[in-house]
């Protein structure tokens, strides 16, 4: 017993440290669990078939193209952008595309059917025109004498006498039934018509739907394209002036107008025209041409009794032979010279002298 070394000892000494130590690592490795294993996480076939995980979705069917859908006779207006359901317009493009479809016509034709079928639908619209037409001309002679007492009032300078004689020509037109409320309506009712028609049209172009630059005729095949010989701008703005002078879609003709609104009606309303649809697509210059040609077909129509009877629109009476034709021109002068030998009245003598006293205030002194 003695006889042991001092080493083994030593270590015997230490002995009861590595008992515990070792005991440690033993709790704690016993406390380190693993709760997911490499089987679990590469185990795909499990997970695929696990109901709580949704199917897989199926892909979507490819779509069609713009070219696959008008050749299958389908609408392409919503692809393109063309259709809204508060718009008017959208139907009438609709109505466009449906007879260009199911009637094989090229697109000018299309776009000249859908103008007339349109205008024959709303043939109230010209009717209730050539009434107010009708019913101005049976007082020609009463609204004359109105319109000449209001200028001599304004030659005289006697602004309160100009008020007695409206009162006077208002309380007329109102036993006579004539109300010009009802002339802003045909004025209104054929400017949504035209305006209705003109946005579709254009929208089209802008777009360049398919068809619509080979769909002309003679010298205008691309609808899409301004006219390069102005010859549909000339045609639209010659048929608007007669379609002016006859008074078929304003409710009153060109003699029953004031000279200023005449001249502009006869003269300055086709040059404008003329200017502005010459940079329009030669589509919406068809389509101009189109409405005014109908507008001088009804203005025709109703020349004739037998038609006149049967809407009901009573005869217009003719202006008298020895009634002084002069032109609108002519007309507008005169009336200008007259009005600038009218005497400035005592507002404007006042106006003119504190102009006259603010302009010597404001001006350098006088030494």
């Amino acid at each position: 017993m003695l006889s042991v070394p001092l080493r083994t000892a030593a270590s015997f000494r230490f002995a009861p440290r590595l008992i515990r130590l070792s005991t440690t690592t033993t709790t704690n490795i016993a406390l380190q669990t693993r709760n997911i294993s490499s089987n679990d996480v590469f185990k795909v076939s499990d997970i695929s078939a696990s109901a709580d995980l949704p199917p897989l979705p199926t892909p979507p069917a490819p779509g069609l193209s713009i070219d696959d859908l008008i050749a299958s006779g389908e609408s392409v207006l919503e692809e393109l952008g063309l259709w809204s359901w508060w718009k008017p317009s959208s139907y009438f493009r609709y109505a466009l595309e449906g007879i260009h479809v199911h009637l094989d016509l090229p697109w000018w034709l299309t776009i000249v059917s859908a103008t007339v079928a349109l205008r024959l639908l709303l043939i109230g619209v010209p009717v209730m025109s050539q009434k107010l037409v009708a019913k101005q001309s049976m007082y020609r002679k009463e609204m004359n004498e109105f319109r000449d007492r209001i200028d001599e009032a304004r030659k005289e300078n006697n602004q309160l006498l100009q008020q007695q004689i409206l009162l006077e020509q208002r309380d007329f037109l109102r036993s006579k039934d004539i109300r010009l409320g009802r002339q802003f309506l045909v004025m209104a009712a054929n400017g949504a018509v035209f305006a209705t028609q003109f946005f579709a049209i254009k929208k089209m172009v802008v777009v360049n739907y398919p068809g619509l630059s080979t769909g002309g005729a003679l010298w205008f095949t691309d609808l899409t394209l301004t006219d390069p010989y102005y010859a549909l701008p000339f045609i639209s703005a010659a048929t608007m002036a007669l379609v002016t002078k006859v008074g078929i879609e304003m409710g009153t003709s060109a003699d029953q107008m004031p000279p200023v609104m005449r001249a502009f009606m006869t003269y300055g309303l086709p040059v404008v025209i003329f200017g502005v649809s010459s940079q329009f697509a030669t589509g919406l210059c068809v389509y101009w041409t189109a409405s005014n040609a109908v507008s001088l077909v009804y203005a025709a129509a109703f020349k004739v009794d037998a038609i006149r009877k049967i809407f009901g629109i009573p005869p217009v009476v003719p202006i008298p032979s020895s009634a002084n034709k002069n032109f609108a021109i002519s007309q507008v002068i005169k009336s200008y010279k007259d009005n600038r030998s009218i005497p400035p009245s005592l507002a404007d003598l006042r106006q003119r002298d504190a102009s006259s006293f603010k302009k010597a205030g404001r001006g350098k002194p006088i030494t």
